[in-house]
């Protein structure tokens, strides 16, 4: 069983999706999941939704793609946040968790009595494992994120335009962006890194994979050269190196082997 839900305001102009997967279990045992330039919250809950000590973590942005056991059945929920918004949830910045993950408690921990008591990581996967259906323990994730959130909304409006930008945008040259935000490059890279936790660069390449990604997921056939052209590469050669660098197999390898799903690409 698969579920997913879109909170409403506030949580909704910072979270993509929440969602729930019971005893979720591809065809194949392994897979690379391709990066998109967000982070996530993924909440191991163990077979069938038992109560087994399986981790909280923080999954940060990636750069490249990362691989996946998926060979055993697994109860997990999580959060999707949209890219550069996860900042007000986390007591760390975002570029201390590029191309890695943390345990939840030691980044959502939170320090004041009040947090401690009810929106620390460690209650809410209690809080999770105590709700007994799906959509109960979403109701309980999505209570948590707005009690985090509640304790700092803000974010910085500039760096969120101009991750609107690259997302639009990928190919727009980062000192542009720095000049209509009228700020210095060296700012804006640096408070890029913190709030999204990739640089204003890598989160580029990485959104222009992306574009070129969705367009090879969708089409029946795909052209190579045509496809560099409209996503904004020097050309068919310039394209497939940074594909490949990027999610470690070539375009043509990555049309074989995709699913449903375009970042999840199954390794058989």
């Amino acid at each position: 069983m698969l579920l997913g839900r879109v909170p409403p305001p506030p949580l909704s102009s910072f979270v993509e999706l929440l969602w729930y997967a019971a005893w979720w279990k591809p065809a194949h045992a392994r897979e690379r999941h391709m990066p998109d330039g967000s982070v996530g919250i993924v909440i191991l809950l163990g077979d069938g939704g038992a109560a087994r000590p399986e981790a909280a973590m923080v999954a940060g942005a990636r750069s490249e793609a990362v691989f996946l056991d998926t060979s055993r059945p697994t109860t997990v929920m999580g959060v999707h946040f949209r890219r550069g918004a996860a900042g007000p949830f986390l007591d760390v910045p975002l570029s201390a968790l590029t191309n890695t993950h943390a345990a939840l408690g030691d980044v959502a921990g939170g320090g004041s009595l009040r947090l401690r008591q009810g929106c620390g990581a460690t209650s809410l996967r209690d809080r999770v494992l105590d709700a007994v259906e799906p959509e109960a323990r979403l109701d309980v994730l999505q209570q948590w994120l707005l009690e985090r959130l509640l304790r700092q909304p803000d974010r910085d409006p500039a760096i969120a335009w101009a991750v609107r930008q690259f997302e639009h945008q990928p190919h727009i040259r980062i000192s542009a962006v720095a000049d209509q935000i009228g700020r210095s490059s060296r700012w804006f890279v640096e408070r890029f890194n913190s709030e999204v936790g990739l640089t204003p660069k890598v989160f580029s390449r990485v959104r222009r994979f992306q574009l070129a990604l969705r367009h090879m997921h969708e089409a029946a056939t795909v052209d190579l050269a045509d496809l560099a052209a409209a996503t904004g590469y020097f050309d068919q050669a310039h394209f497939t190196h940074d594909f490949r660098s990027i999610a470690g197999i070539t375009p043509t390898a990555y049309v074989a082997a995709r699913t449903e799903h375009h970042n999840h690409v199954a390794i058989r």
